[in-house]
């Protein structure tokens, strides 16, 4: 599996349904994220996934099928890695 992070906290990967999909170990963060996407890009999600093995991260998002790997990549990467890690600290 191709995974790409961004960051620490973001991993981008192709769920085993073969969607778009990105994970944060982090809930402020993953809402964060959820709204940049799905406000700001204009995605839609197929899945929300909470994991409770910390490995996997702790939130999963399966994005609509119409959006390609690289879109959720290139959108991801747009947000920037010292406000990701800012709310990340918030909760941690």
């Amino acid at each position: 599996m191709n995974i790409i992070n961004h960051g620490v906290h973001i991993s981008i990967f192709m769920s085993e349904e073969n969607l778009p999909s990105f994970t944060t170990d982090d809930y402020e963060l993953f809402d964060v994220m959820d709204d940049y996407l799905t406000e700001d890009c204009d995605f839609d999600f197929e899945c929300f996934i909470y994991h409770d093995q910390p490995k996997k991260g702790h939130f999963t998002m399966e994005i609509e099928s119409g959006i390609t790997f690289d879109e959720l990549v290139s959108s991801i990467k747009k947000f920037d890695l010292e406000e990701i890690e800012r709310i990340y600290k918030v909760n941690n």
